[in-house]
Formats: C-alpha cells, structure tokens, sequence
C-alpha cells in the first residue's frame, strides 16, 4: 500500500531527510503551493530520487515538515512506501539484489536466464535464450534478450527485464547523440563506459542487471560485462544468468580462439541447451548472433526442445557406433 506524499504540508514527521522546507513563521506554513514554490529554501533532500541516502541536518531556522496523508494528482507529489520509516525501508528492501544478498529483505528479485558471448578468430558469436520468469511462474518464452543497439553494436539482458530494457535503449540513444555530434560510430569501449557511468550513479538504488556489450570497431572484435554495480570487465567469454555457470561448463571445455564460424555457431547453441536444460528459470528458444566486421547477422532462433530431440538422437548414434 502506498501513501501520497507531497512537499505542501502542516504536520510533524520522522522524515526528516525528505521534506525540509524553510519557514520563518508560523503563517509560511498554511501557505499555498503557488506560494510554498517560490519559497528560496525549499528543498527535497539533495535529490528527489534520493530516498535516504544521505541525512539532512536542519538548522535552528529550519522546520520539518510533512503532508496530508493523501494528496492524489496534486503537482509535486509522489508516491512512498506507506510505513513510518520510508526512507529506512527502501535502504531495507532495495540494497541488494545480486545473489543472496536479499534473503531478509521483503522484496526479492525473483529472476533467472541464461547468456553468454565469446570471442573467436572469425567475430563475436552471443547466444541467448528467451524465458521471462517470476519465480516457478513462466511469464514468457519468448522475451527478446538482445538488445540490437545499433548496426554494429549488441547488449544483452540478465536481471530485471524493464531495467535492462530500459538503460540499454537508453544506451543506444547515447550512441547516436555521441554519432551526431562527433560524426563517427562510437567504440565498444566508449558504449560500455557510458552505461557502466549510468550504472555507478544509481548504485544503492535496488537496479537489476548483468549485461554485455558486444561488438566491432576500429580496434576489431570487443565483448565487456557491465552490472548494475557499475562493474565493467574486458574479456573473451562471458556467461550471465542462473544457468551461467552450466553454460560455463561447455565453453570452457570445447571453446578455442581457431574455431571455425560453424563450430563457433554450434557451441553457442549447445552451451544455451545445456543451461536451459538443468536450469528451470532458462527455456524457450535460443536466439543466436553473429558479429563480424560488417556488423552483426541473426543467425537463427530455434526451440531448446528440438534442440533436446537433435542432440538426443545424436548421443544415441555416438554411444551406438
């Protein structure tokens, strides 16, 4: 249940790091909106998306102050948790969502998939699957897990599908502007470094993703991981996701920089089906790209239970002979 909060009020409150509003009488405080905006020391903490980071220390001519409980459609008004410490129960709540860093907090990211990227002699090859799940609930199968940012540029998405969704289209309107204005493409270096400065500058704010940025620019072929920590790794295989580390287990077994296009292909696509099928959160169809210095090709999205039935009957025929 939420509670309507706005910055017009008359009444006492803990949330002192919210709400501070510069009074020097009792009249300022039964003014109006139009009034109480044109107040010179009005202020929302530092931030109006600070819920509580950091602490505002009123002075002697300062007052706190709170609103009517609820304020619906009024300008400057917002929603907060409807609890006496809202600021306490966010930093509770949206500290941590990575591993089982939220097993006390009340709201748990209920997420898992599997992704992974890797570098060959021939490219880049990113191979996703495509299940959205809520915990058991399958909520979808056929979730587009790579974000396609610009001819040349890939991202994929692990964690909460609207935040990755979300900061990766926002990436990709980073790369135009920088296109526009310095007429070249930007390098897969520079695009990682713009979302992984997005990342740190919301750090502490309950975001959910592990993501890669892939692609080819002046320097070749490129693949980081950026997570929702602001963390931005170089490397040449990344696996991200509740099945990663089953995927990590093909990669690491068949994976070689000399692969030809076809093997690099058929790893990809194995190591997805491994992952979706010991991980139940990974499922639905294996999408699969292919970047090279022309940009990137789909190459295919097939079902990961046709791809049970292939490499079933090949085991059969190889345990058979």
């Amino acid at each position: 249940i939420l509670q309507r909060k706005s910055i017009w009020g008359d009444t006492a409150d803990p949330l002192q790091d919210l709400f501070n509003v510069n009074e020097t009488s009792p009249q300022a405080r039964n003014s109006s909106p139009s009034n109480s905006k044109m107040m010179s020391g009005s202020v929302i903490g530092c931030d109006i998306l600070d819920i509580g980071s950091r602490k505002h220390k009123p002075n002697q001519n300062e007052h706190t102050i709170t609103p009517h409980p609820i304020r619906f459609g009024e300008p400057g008004a917002f929603d907060l948790p409807n609890v006496p410490n809202p600021a306490l129960f966010c930093r509770n709540n949206f500290a941590s969502v990575c591993g089982g860093g939220d097993e006390n907090q009340a709201i748990k990211f209920a997420k898992g998939t599997t992704t992974l990227a890797f570098k060959f002699n021939e490219g880049i090859i990113v191979s996703v699957d495509s299940r959205s799940t809520m915990g058991n609930y399958i909520a979808s199968q056929t979730v587009k897990k790579v974000i396609e940012i610009n001819p040349f540029l890939l991202g994929t998405m692990a964690g909460g599908a609207a935040d990755c969704s979300f900061w990766e289209r926002n990436l990709g309107m980073q790369c135009r502007l920088f296109e526009l204005r310095n007429k070249k493409r930007i390098s897969v270096a520079s695009a990682s470094k713009l979302l992984a400065n997005t990342m740190n500058s919301y750090r502490g704010y309950g975001l959910s993703m592990g993501t890669m940025i892939t692609g080819w620019d002046e320097t070749g072929p490129q693949l980081y991981y950026v997570d929702n920590d602001g963390t931005r790794l170089k490397g040449n295989i990344f696996a991200v996701g509740s099945g990663s580390t089953y995927a990590y287990g093909v990669l690491d077994t068949f994976y070689r920089k000399d692969l030809t296009v076809e093997e690099a292909i058929d790893l990809g696509k194995r190591a997805i089906y491994h992952a979706t099928h010991r991980d139940a959160m990974s499922g639905g169809t294996n999408n699969l790209y292919h970047v090279t210095r022309e940009g990137w090709t789909k190459i295919h999205a097939l079902d990961v239970n046709d791809m049970h039935y292939e490499f079933l009957e090949e085991k059969a025929n190889a345990m058979a002979s």
